[in-house]
């Protein structure tokens, strides 16, 4: 029978209980229930399950700044490629061609027009 303060036998069933476990009791019991509890279940499915949520943002964060990394270098490799493919071409086109003519009677000077000083 539960006992009603009306009654006036508040203490009468008191003594029948445990006293409340202490904290350090009550951590040492979910400790041991945790660690009982995750050497049988293996979780499956995403590879960060068992991370928190923050955890987790601070992760695709992470992923993101390297994979931004990785797109700069690459950026960066494609122009300096780019660059040395351009000196290879101008080098093979300017190889087989005379840019100057240097035989002894090529003039500079345009045809139909005075000399620009008259030899005296």
């Amino acid at each position: 029978m539960v006992s009603s303060p009306r009654n006036g036998n508040r203490h009468q069933d008191a003594y029948g209980f445990e006293p409340l476990p202490s904290y350090l009791e009550l951590a040492m019991a979910t400790a041991a229930a945790a660690a009982h509890d995750g050497s049988q279940k293996q979780e499956k499915g995403f590879l960060f399950s068992r991370f928190s949520t923050v955890e987790r943002m601070i992760a695709l964060c992470i992923a993101g700044l390297a994979l931004y990394g990785i797109a700069l270098m690459s950026d960066g490799f494609y122009i300096k490629g780019k660059a040395a493919v351009a000196q290879v071409l101008l080098q093979r086109a300017f190889e087989g061609t005379e840019l100057v003519d240097t035989t002894p009677t090529a003039s500079i000077q345009p045809r139909n027009t005075k000399p620009l000083s008259a030899p005296q």
